[in-house]
């Protein structure tokens, strides 16, 4: 279907037939006016039509003929649901229920086990009885009960797609039902991205289909992603708005697509870090009371590197310095103190450092070599930030600002000053649940922050203030081999 405004350029979209980038439609009873209008609008978008759970079993056979016949016209796939094929399964007619969806045109066979418990050997069988009787096969993984779907561990959820996958299935479902609340999404409809990113490392994001009805989940999925990937679960009034974001061509994209802008990604602590360094983004680790802070000053004011350690006992070298809970350690020579470093009383040296959670996570942070990891602060905001968005351009990877954190807990602090990074990136698009914040005055809300209340409490009321200042050092400090320095 030739464009109105062919002269406006856009992302690259394989042509129908596709074999990814495919947009599932959920048909949960459709009228053939109401399918015209879709197809009129919408069919160079749609690949497959899914007559949702057992709704076709209620609908008139010509009606589903016509359908079928219309739907396979514009090149489009069509299945009854997967719980129509468990009740077949349930009752021992598969065999009958499959020779009657060929006389119907239903060109594809969902084989799920989300209601009902079939084994797998016997589940593959049905997709391979399918797939003999000329069916295109999607399988399903995840239980439509939430309660069963917790208690279904990554492993199994690998071992069910391998399966089914060498038992001949085109493509495996990831089930989060019509509200888009399970499988890879929490409860509220928030991706569970350490799930996500194991799921598609182990089995390819190009073997999955995902169920994602929330328009957050398909732009969330689109931008960690691309646009090739595969989307179930879709309304028929939502497949335009899905393809716009595709290309492009809505403002949760746009900037991402044709602006050549990263994704950034607030997480918290090691975890966070670990996640994102095994995504391979660049990462900025925010310890801002007091890692970060006493990294940026200290190599500001030349020292030649600085070494994070995660235990006392590694903190050996030229000048040491760490705390634990705030309090210097003892055999140490000095205390997490940035107004320790600023000066060029030790330029040339280099420190080595040890903290409650800042070098934890810079340690997490760094264990895989494909990542970058960067440290940031109030101090160097807009440097870092800078940094960060040239890194990022130029490897085609996406940001993680990472909030170290204060007993496992989020510190306001933190969350602060990774905010402030995220502003002087504006239009760069943020995903997940921590959103940026905005502060009227640093030294008010890090003096009144948990850890800035500590620190006062022990006559560190100073290195609070310090450390509240914004933009004092236009510097980039980057951890590899062991070591962080100033960007060359």
């Amino acid at each position: 279907m030739p464009s109105a405004f062919p002269d406006i350029r856009l992302p690259a979209r394989s042509a129908k037939p596709r074999a990814n980038g495919l947009t599932m439609v959920l048909d949960k009873n459709m009228g053939l006016n109401a399918l015209t209008d879709l197809l009129d609008t919408a069919a160079s978008s749609i690949d497959l039509v899914k007559f949702g759970w057992g709704t076709s079993a209620m609908q008139d056979a010509e009606l589903i003929r016509k359908k079928c016949a219309m739907l396979a016209e514009r090149q489009i796939m069509c299945c009854p649901g997967g719980t129509l094929t468990e009740l077949a399964w349930l009752q021992g007619r598969m065999d009958s229920y499959l020779t009657q969806a060929k006389a119907l045109g239903f060109s594809c066979i969902e084989v799920s086990n989300g209601t009902v418990p079939i084994p797998q050997d016997q589940k593959n069988d049905m997709i391979k009885k399918a797939l003999d009787m000329g069916f295109r096969v999607t399988s399903e993984v995840g239980s439509k009960l939430s309660e069963e779907d917790k208690r279904i561990t990554l492993e199994e959820r690998l071992a069910q797609i391998r399966s089914e996958l060498a038992a001949g299935a085109w493509k495996v479902i990831i089930e989060a039902r019509e509200s888009g609340t399970q499988g890879i999404f929490d409860k509220k409809g928030g991706t569970q991205l350490d799930l996500l990113h194991a799921l598609t490392n182990e089995a390819g994001a190009d073997n999955l289909i995902f169920e994602a009805p929330l328009r957050s989940q398909q732009t969330e999925l689109i931008l960690m992603l691309g646009n090739q990937v595969n989307l179930g679960n879709i309304a028929p009034t939502d497949v335009v708005p899905l393809e716009t974001l595709r290309l492009g061509l809505r403002s949760d994209t746009l900037r991402y697509y044709h602006m050549d802008y990263p994704c950034i990604r607030m997480g918290l602590g090691a975890e966070a870090a670990l996640a994102a360094s095994q995504r391979g983004d660049v990462i900025v680790v925010v310890d801002a009371l007091r890692a970060s802070s006493t990294i940026v000053t200290a190599l500001a004011h030349g020292m030649r590197s600085v070494r994070p350690v995660t235990s006392v006992d590694a903190c050996i070298g030229e000048v040491t310095a760490g705390e634990r809970g705030g309090k210097k350690v003892e055999q140490l020579q000095y205390d997490n103190s940035p107004l320790v470093f600023a000066s060029k009383d030790m330029a040339g040296k280099e420190l080595v450092l040890t903290t409650s959670n800042g070098t934890e996570c810079l340690h997490a942070a760094a264990s895989n070599p494909d990542a970058v990891t960067l440290v940031g602060s109030l101090l160097n905001a807009r440097a870092v930030a800078r940094s960060a968005l040239d890194m990022a351009r130029s490897r085609r990877r996406n940001i993680s600002l990472i909030c170290a954190g204060r007993n496992n807990q989020m510190a306001s602090e933190d969350l602060i000053a990774a905010s402030e990074i995220a502003m002087s990136l504006p239009g760069a698009p943020v995903l997940g649940d921590l959103q940026p914040i905005s502060s009227n005055d640093f030294y008010r809300d890090f003096l009144a922050s948990e850890s800035g209340l500590n620190l006062s409490a022990l006559g560190k009321t100073a290195d609070v203030l310090f450390c509240a200042t914004k933009d004092s050092f236009p510097i980039t400090p980057v951890y590899m081999d062991g070591s962080i320095r100033i960007q060359a």
